[in-house]
């Protein structure tokens, strides 16, 4: 999982300068993964996160305020790796362009979710709040960025503003068809998914000017 960077020191009561601050840092935010993984967004509580990472309580808030800064700390990381997933797509499409790339960003988004039960319980169990939305705001419109790449492949004659508006309104809508999907199936409900693409598909071609090239 994406590590914090420096520019994420405002999240921090005590920004670690050391190399065994880091470490313990990294430590907590496993064990808080690991816990929502494990036991849910019910059994989430600051006591419960030193527990499973093996450290004092104190540990814990020496880096952070409460439980809701823990909560959007990793909701960052989650979607910073959704970030690095959809770029692997805009690069892949850049090298050999894909025959459905809506549907190969929706789906890798999907394997997201899948491969991490901890983001899913925290979006999905009741953690997420504005805060945390606004919080992770930036690594949706990073997506947005590369989701803008692969537009510009295969609809290159399409004006720049439309693959703009285009990109944002995928990112917006598949967020929407995303969370519906896994909050019907933890797989993600395969039919809504499959539905999800059609529509996709649908829009980007009355919007850009016809199916992707």
């Amino acid at each position: 999982m994406a590590p914090l960077s420096p520019t994420d020191s405002n999240l921090l009561r005590n920004p670690p300068t050391q190399d065994r601050s880091r470490r313990r840092l990294l430590l907590v935010l496993d064990a808080a993964d690991e816990l929502l993984a494990s036991d849910g967004a019910s059994a989430f509580t600051t006591t419960r996160i030193a527990a499973a990472a093996g450290v004092p309580i104190g540990s814990v808030y020496r880096f952070f305020d409460d439980k809701e800064s823990i909560v959007e700390a990793l909701a960052i990381r989650y979607w910073r790796d959704f970030d690095d997933l959809v770029a692997g797509v805009a690069v892949a499409d850049e090298r050999d362009p894909l025959p459905d790339p809506a549907g190969a960003v929706l789906e890798a988004l999907a394997a997201g979710f899948r491969a991490r039960p901890g983001f899913l319980a925290l979006w999905y169990g009741g953690l997420r709040t504005e805060r945390v939305r606004d919080a992770t705001r930036q690594a949706r419109t990073a997506i947005a960025s590369s989701i803008e790449r692969i537009l510009a492949v295969h609809w290159p004659a399409a004006p720049e503003t439309s693959r703009t508006t285009a990109a944002t309104m995928v990112v917006l809508a598949g967020d929407g068809l995303l969370r519906e999907s896994f909050r019907r199936d933890r797989g993600g409900d395969s039919r809504l998914l499959a539905e999800a693409k059609l529509m996709l598909d649908a829009y980007l071609a009355a919007r850009l000017g016809g199916p992707p090239q």
